[in-house]
């Protein structure tokens, strides 16, 4: 990647990218505003996801494709990736749904599914809107609260967990 390149993607990222974690051949953004904790990273990949942990993210711990195959299953977007310039990784590996340039091949309608006792999951290209009618996000996938104990609303940040919250 070109340093203009990557410039563009620090630009269009900085609003959001609260942690960055870097190896020669990976590069992994943690949004802690999007992150509504499911654990699907540190239950897939333990070893370099520790929340317990400072830093959390041992990037040294596993293999850049290791890191991308778990980054990749994160519902949230609040994890992503990209190649660095000079990266071994083959960049058709890199290129699933944690990739900081996919494109979701666009549903005809987004998807919204109740998780149990949890938070709404919508999938499918959408914007977040604020009450004024400001764009918030664009992802092909979101985690919103239902509770209302979000400290992140619109987004979960799964406050519902630690107060023991059930829909059902």
């Amino acid at each position: 990647m070109e340093n203009n390149q990557d410039h563009t993607n620090q630009a269009r990222l900085a609003d959001d990218v609260v942690k960055e974690y870097r190896t020669d051949d990976l590069i992994v953004y943690w949004n802690a505003k999007l992150c509504a904790h499911p654990g699907f990273c540190w239950r897939g990949l333990p070893r370099v996801f520790k929340p317990q942990e400072r830093p959390w993210v041992d990037m040294r711990a596993a293999s850049a494709e290791q890191i991308i195959k778990t980054v990749d299953t994160c519902p949230t977007g609040a994890l992503r990736y990209e190649l660095p310039e000079g990266s071994k990784v083959d960049p058709q590996t890199a290129q699933g749904p944690g990739w900081v340039n996919y494109k979701k091949g666009e549903p005809s309608l987004a998807k919204i599914r109740v998780i149990k006792n949890g938070p709404l999951l919508i999938e499918g290209l959408s914007q977040i809107f604020n009450s004024q009618g400001k764009l918030i996000k664009e992802y092909h996938q979101f985690m919103l609260c239902r509770c209302g104990m979000s400290n992140n609303k619109p987004f979960c940040d799964g406050a519902h967990v630690s107060k023991g919250w059930k829909a059902e």
